[in-house]
């Protein structure tokens, strides 16, 4: 996917390696290899950072992608994503607005051109 706007870019996470890679993944974000292997996601010139917190409670990740609705469907089939709830029409009806979790259970907006 071609990511134009990723906010927050701070995220919980139990799995700090898996949850990076579900993100790697879905939403083909740069990866840098840091300390130990450890690997970061970087937006926009600007670190990712997920925090390991098995407590914390879910967020709302909001993704904004310049790929339009088919591609995102394609996309989401390819990478076995499922939606948490069917997609909605934003309020100014030239986007649609897909609902996932990721394997945190942080919920993500991902908002594609229609």
């Amino acid at each position: 996917m071609r990511v134009r706007k990723f906010s927050p870019l701070q995220i919980p996470a139990n799995n700090v390696p898996n949850t990076v890679r579900f993100y790697r993944e879905v939403f083909d974000l740069p990866t840098e290899f840091g300390i130990n292997e450890a690997r970061h996601l970087y937006f926009n010139k600007q670190s990712i950072v997920f925090n390991e917190a098995p407590d914390a409670d879910p967020i709302t990740v909001q993704v904004v992608v310049r790929d339009h609705k088919d591609t995102v469907i394609n996309h989401f089939i390819n990478y076995e994503v499922k939606q948490a709830k069917p997609a909605t029409e934003s309020e100014d009806s030239r986007h649609i607005v897909f609902h996932i979790d990721d394997i945190d259970g942080n919920h993500i907006e991902v908002i594609a051109n229609k």
